[in-house]
C-alpha cells in the first residue's frame, strides 16, 4: 500500500521508486515456487489495480519471481538457502545486495521494457531503469536498517 499511496506520487523526471520489489526479495525460501509465482503475479495485479495499468507490474513481478529460487540459488551455497529468510542479517551484506540489485534491475528492466513496448529511445529507458533501481534500492536500504 505504501507503494500505491506515497511512492508512485514521487516522481524524479523519469525515476519513479518501486518498492513494493521488496515484498518478493523478503519473501522466504522455504515458500514453494508455485506459490511464489502466484503471489508474485497478485502483487503486481493489486499495484496494477491502483496504478491503472494494463498488467505490466504483473507481469515483471511474475517474471522476477520466475527467477528468484535460481538468484538465491546464484548467491548462496544450496545449504544456505534450504531455510533462509533473506535478509542482509542471515546473507551478509555483499551477497544479500547482489542479490537485490539482481531483483530490483531484473523487474525494472521487465517493466519498462514492457512500458515502452519498444528500444525506440534506448538512452530514455536505460535512465529510467538504472534511476528507479538506484532509488528503489536506496529505500530498500533504509527499510532493512529499520
Amino acid at each position: 500500500m505504501l507503494q500505491i499511496i506515497v511512492f508512485q506520487q514521487l516522481y524524479f523526471w523519469y525515476v519513479t521508486p518501486l518498492v513494493y520489489v521488496y515484498i518478493l526479495i523478503r519473501w522466504p525460501a522455504t515458500l514453494p515456487a508455485g506459490w511464489v509465482l502466484i503471489l508474485g503475479f497478485l502483487l503486481g495485479l493489486l499495484v496494477d489495480i491502483n496504478v491503472d495499468t494494463p498488467g505490466m507490474h504483473a507481469a515483471a513481478t511474475t517474471f522476477v519471481a520466475f527467477l528468484r529460487p535460481s538468484l538465491l540459488k546464484g548467491f548462496l551455497n544450496r545449504d544456505e538457502v534450504e531455510n533462509l529468510e533473506p535478509r542482509e542479517k542471515s546473507m551478509g551484506f555483499l551477497p544479500y545486495w547482489k542479490y537485490a540489485a539482481s531483483i530490483v534491475l531484473l523487474h525494472h528492466t521487465a517493466l519498462y521494457v514492457l512500458e515502452s513496448f519498444s528500444f525506440f529511445d534506448p538512452l530514455l529507458l536505460l535512465v529510467k531503469i538504472v534511476g528507479s533501481a538506484l532509488l528503489s534500492l536506496l529505500l530498500i536500504f533504509l527499510f532493512e536498517r529499520f
